[in-house]
């Protein structure tokens, strides 16, 4: 467990709460490391699981609505001294102007933000920019772009993690086997990379169960579309897949909107073995900071190479036991939870000396946007360990 920059903070968190999500899990390190939150989560007040025609027309007309409610359920908090600072995460639905009213009364503004682009769920997230005192990202390419730089106060780099109540081992029925087990699985939302790495497996591996959780699925080619279980997967659901599944891939995002850089890791790189999965992961730089491949996780090179590497894994049980019994290991002795990310923002907010209520305001102004870049690399610091 850390320990520096743990601290009795009282944090108005703006996220997501159901059961499975990564900024519940960012929830649970920041309460265990002694601190309280107050939470108004975007979810109770937009409708995400209307999923049929006539409720999705709804849901679009009424989202100014949507969005107004929960913009003011947020500056209900305001006039509250005794809130320390605001964490968000993400950021879905917060307005500019609800921001600046709490940097008009001095409350620090941290932002935590988990995916590839600022630019992909709407125009307001990249907007809320400038208000935050920090930007912690999981992406280490953020730290490089030059628009991004420009844009924000400062930024650091954190790590995803996972939620050691949610992503564990599960005793399996027989039930559950014949429902999730499979030779192969993935689970993430769709992506055109991801989609011909899929098409790979199905076409030189034909005699393998194959199955697909995750959205944007059905617009896939017929032979990715069949293996697709038409839905997503979370919380327990998630675990329970990743302990019937021989291999897991752990496939990542390539770049998005405003951005030249796909993901090198993300939250499936620790959920999957801290579930007790075997994984199957692209080889990145990054991986290997965090695991030792082919003795913790297997790894691919290339699409062309991934079907070797399935075939190679499912022929050899007892290697590919091995490999998820060390990668387990591993993220239980390295805690790899988001304990490391909390301990970076407490880190952060107690040296820049923020302090609520009274501190000045200096939003927009030309030192404030620019002057105070920095960009510092905060991932948590590595133990020695060989990189097979």
């Amino acid at each position: 467990m850390t320990t520096a920059g743990s601290g009795h903070h009282l944090i108005l968190f703006l996220g997501a709460d159901w059961w499975g999500s990564d900024a519940r899990a960012l929830a649970v390190a920041l309460r265990k490391t002694g601190n309280a939150l107050i939470e108004v989560t975007y979810e109770d007040f937009f409708p995400l699981q209307w999923s049929t025609v006539p409720l999705r027309a709804l849901r679009r007309l009424a989202r100014p609505w949507f969005v107004h409610n929960y913009n003011q359920a947020v500056l209900g908090q305001t006039g509250n001294p005794a809130i320390d600072f605001v964490l968000v995460f993400k950021g879905k639905l917060l307005r500019s102007a609800t921001l600046k009213r709490f940097r008009e009364q001095g409350t620090p503004i941290y932002c935590f933000y988990p995916d590839v682009s600022f630019l992909d769920h709407g125009p307001e997230i990249w907007k809320c920019l400038p208000l935050y005192d920090c930007l912690f990202t999981t992406k280490s390419y953020h730290l490089e772009d030059s628009a991004l730089r420009g844009r924000v106060r400062e930024m650091r780099l954190v790590s995803h993690g996972f939620d050691p109540e949610v992503h564990r081992p599960i005793a399996l029925t027989d039930r559950m086997r014949r429902q999730y087990g499979c030779d192969v699985s993935f689970v993430g939302c769709w992506s055109p990379k991801k989609e011909t790495l899929l098409a790979c497996i199905v076409r030189e591996c034909p005699g393998l169960t194959t199955r697909i959780w995750g959205p944007g699925w059905g617009r896939s080619a017929p032979a990715v579309r069949s293996r697709w279980q038409g839905h997503g997967a979370f919380g327990d659901e998630l675990s329970i897949i990743y302990g019937a599944s021989r291999i897991n891939l752990g496939l990542v995002s390539e770049a998005g909107g405003g951005t030249k850089v796909g993901d090198l890791v993300t939250a499936r790189t620790w959920q999957i073995p801290a579930a007790g999965g075997f994984m199957l992961h692209e080889d990145t730089v990054e991986l290997r900071r965090y695991f030792d491949p082919e003795r913790e996780v297997g790894v691919f090179q290339s699409t062309s190479d991934l079907a070797e590497r399935v075939r190679h894994y499912l022929a050899d049980q007892d290697r590919r036991l091995k490999i998820l019994d060390a990668g387990h290991r591993r993220c239980l002795e390295s805690n790899y939870t988001y304990e490391a990310a909390v301990d970076e923002i407490l880190r952060f907010h107690e040296q820049s000396g923020a302090t609520t209520w009274g501190r000045p305001e200096t939003a927009g102004s030309a030192s404030s946007l620019q002057g105070n870049n920095t960009c510092a690399n905060s991932l948590p610091t590595m133990t020695n360990h060989t990189i097979g």
